[in-house]
């Protein structure tokens, strides 16, 4: 059994994972982050992880806006990969 730990903020995410990202992704955050782990209660949504460096993802929506998010041209200060894991209903 995996142990995931951390919970990202939106204005943790270039301390965690090097990204720089702008007020326009924070409105997107805002729509599909999930502070829950488990990604109950959302339809689309996401959860950030420190530890495994990750991200879980569930619903078309969210995975767009991760995709909108962490662009090549935000990175700043690379951290190593993050892995995304899709989550099936």
């Amino acid at each position: 059994m995996a142990i995931y730990l951390g919970n990202i903020q939106f204005d943790e995410v270039e301390q965690y994972y090097g990204y720089r990202l702008s007020e326009e992704d924070k409105i997107l955050w805002e729509k599909y982050h999930n502070n829950d782990a488990s990604l109950e209660g959302m339809e689309s949504c996401f959860h950030c992880f420190d530890i495994p460096r990750c991200i879980t993802v569930k619903g078309e929506g969210a995975k767009e806006a991760l995709l909108k998010m962490f662009t090549k041209d935000k990175l700043v200060s690379p951290k190593g990969l993050i892995q995304v894991y899709e989550v099936k209903d």
